[in-house]
């Protein structure tokens, strides 16, 4: 299988690793041309002169560039009738998410998103024991996502590439709907963030559509080290998900026990495992299997929940999702 992977940044560069084994010619691609040459030299892999040329004779194409082209390189793949895996956000809004899974659907042609955390091995032990009911009835779900502090960037964006991932696994793990989401968002670091338009952390608490709730906290302020966690209260059990001697909390209880290990730096440690998965059952589906990846459609409902987000804290009041509505021009949402 002949492979690209668009854009070799940090995520790109995760991507082409896990592949540069599993296919028979890897193509790589990114503006940045020394960048690309760098990392096909390392992997044994070939550069194409741009992103276009790079879908034009694959199998299957990988896409990592920044947000704001994500929606013409899918089209573009599309086009080609290429399968893709398209990091996320699918969009830079959701009136374009939508207008791209419509084209999508048309074309009939495979794209997923990457939202990794569906193929971390506890994540799913956690969906699959809900979804077979011993949880039992779903009360509450809590969700945490703290990230070392970070310069800020113009391509930052806290809710729609960092917390979309929170909203995704709300979904994912209740197979439930978000009604409704209010939030509250605050700037607490001295770096330049606008904490009307991008907080550093914010608190987020919704609404599901058969009565549960769900939490989620989600902040850039961890100076201790990368950490995601979760916990699923049932009428039956109560789960908590990423806990482990690397999770980067220190217990002032008597007697706890003292972590020796080094905690968890980032993403890219945290969930290396699930990053191979998820190329893997790409790859599957590229060639015949059932998809398991996250659908344009899932990425589409968890852009909604992120503008819905931001809507609420920019406007102090909790915001309903009604998925029967179109797109407004600029989230599908609605103040309650």
């Amino acid at each position: 299988m002949k492979v690209a992977v668009v854009g070799a940044g940090a995520v790109g560069e995760l991507h082409a690793r896990s592949l540069a084994e599993a296919v028979d010619v890897l193509v790589i691609s990114d503006e940045n041309l020394e960048r690309a040459h760098h990392l096909a030299r390392q992997l044994g892999g070939v550069v194409a002169k741009d992103a276009f040329d790079a879908l034009d004779s694959v199998d299957a194409a990988v896409i990592a560039t920044p947000p704001e082209s994500h929606a013409e390189l899918v089209r573009a793949a599309v086009d080609r009738s290429c399968p893709v895996l398209c990091e996320k956000p699918l969009a830079t809004s959701v009136a374009e998410a939508i207008q791209l899974a419509e084209y999508v659907a048309r074309r009939g042609v495979l794209v997923e998103v990457g939202f990794q955390r569906r193929f971390d091995a506890e994540y799913a032990a956690v969906q699959r024991a809900i979804r077979e009911g011993k949880i039992g009835r779903l009360q509450l779900l809590r969700l945490h996502s703290a990230e070392p502090g970070r310069e800020p960037s113009p391509r930052t964006n806290l809710f729609r590439n960092t917390a979309i991932h929170d909203f995704d696994l709300v979904r994912w793990l209740s197979g439930d709907e978000v009604v409704s989401i209010y939030v509250e968002g605050s700037r607490r670091s001295t770096t330049g963030f606008d904490h009307l338009l991008d907080p550093d952390t914010i608190v987020a608490t919704m609404s599901l559509a058969r009565g549960a709730l769900a939490v989620a906290t989600v902040t850039r302020l961890s100076r201790s080290g990368y950490d995601v966690r979760a916990e699923v209260l049932g009428g039956r059990d109560y789960v908590s998900i990423g806990w482990s001697d690397r999770t980067p909390v220190r217990s002032l209880e008597s007697g706890s026990p003292r972590s020796t290990s080094a905690p968890w730096d980032s993403w890219r440690s945290r969930f290396a495992p699930a990053f191979r998965e998820e190329l893997s059952a790409f790859l599957a589906a590229v060639d015949g299997g059932s998809p398991r990846g996250a659908s344009i459609d899932d990425a589409v409902a968890a852009q909604r929940i992120a503008e819905a987000a931001r809507c609420s804290m920019e406007e102090r009041v909790p915001v309903s999702l009604d998925p029967g509505r179109a797109a407004d021009l600029m989230f599908d949402a609605r103040p309650s």
